[in-house]
């Protein structure tokens, strides 16, 4: 039996598995600087979990992924651009790879072996920093020309907040880590002797902490949480009304996605669905994978790397 390798490669840190049978059979989480995609951190980390019966391996990366070349385009958290990761792979391991944005090869290990098995039109939608995703389509990753999936900026709030990308009210300005965060702190200023004040005092106010408080049964926390979760539903509303998946997967860092968020956003988006009085809303349920969903996905996508396919 052959395996292949999955390479998880963020800004600041790097999770690597082995996989064989569908099963992780070897795994290892490391810092890496953010110099490049490929640091000798990661080559490191995939030494370790190395075995001669290694057949392939895949890499996430985020940012912008030209997944035919292989090739790391942009990214705001990962220094480098126009770096051919792929060949540079290929070069040092001696073995095929594949590389695609983080978002896609996670969609794929939670496609193929988490929340979204058994169907062949699913969203990913992860939630964190900011929002992003990817789309499957007939039980194929769509990309567009290169890059869909980007529907944290969306505009949402004409004239809103900033965004880090340089636009105003977009969708992630109000249902993200940060924008719970931003409303927790105005919460807490206006609040000072108030029980979310007090549960996060001497503490970093952010998205995790405000979901783990929110779960905890904290009033407060879980009536902001709702806000963002009522911003999140209407947004996924959005996406329902274009592409009308038949699963909605939820992932990405912001604490333990629940039911305090995800069910204020299905109450919004059930309200707002177009036609709802006529259809369903599809599920929309919490990512299984967790945080080794894109290396566990870019394993499984380099065992089949034929799926990539045409560009589009």
């Amino acid at each position: 039996m052959t395996s292949t390798i999955g390479i998880d490669i963020g800004g600041t840190k790097v999770y690597v598995v082995r996989m064989a049978g569908g099963e992780v059979v070897a795994e290892t989480r490391t810092e890496t600087a953010s110099e490049a995609p490929l640091t000798p951190e990661i080559f490191s980390a995939i030494r370790q979990v190395w075995s001669p019966d290694v057949a392939a391996v895949g890499a996430g990366v985020a940012g912008l992924v030209d997944a035919h070349t292989g090739t790391f385009v942009w990214g705001p958290h990962v220094a480098g651009t126009a770096i051919p990761v792929k060949e540079e792979l290929e070069t040092e391991l001696g073995v095929p790879a594949v590389v695609d944005n983080d978002a896609n090869t996670a969609a794929w290990g939670e496609l193929r072996a988490g929340a979204g098995q058994g169907y062949r039109d699913m969203l990913l939608v992860t939630l964190g920093t900011g929002i992003g995703g990817a789309i499957v389509i007939g039980g194929e990753i769509y990309r567009g020309l290169g890059f869909a999936g980007e529907w944290g900026h969306m505009l949402f709030d004409p004239g809103g907040l900033p965004c880090d990308c340089g636009k105003l009210g977009c969708w992630e300005t109000v249902a993200s880590g940060p924008a719970l965060a931003r409303l927790a702190r105005n919460h807490v200023a206006q609040n000072p002797h108030g029980s979310l004040a007090v549960r996060l005092r001497g503490s970093v106010i952010d998205g995790e902490a405000v979901t783990r408080a929110a779960d905890e049964g904290d009033e407060p926390a879980r009536s902001l949480v709702a806000q963002v979760g009522g911003a999140f539903g209407l947004g996924l509303c959005n996406l329902i009304a274009i592409l009308d998946p038949e699963i909605i997967v939820v992932g990405g860092g912001l604490g333990s996605i629940g039911e305090s968020l995800l069910g204020p956003a299905r109450r919004v988006a059930t309200d707002a669905l177009h036609g709802g009085s006529h259809r369903e809303l599809p599920p929309i349920v919490v990512a299984e994978l967790g945080s080794r969903a894109n290396a566990i996905g870019a394993a499984l996508m380099a065992a089949e790397p034929g799926r990539l396919g045409p560009a589009g």
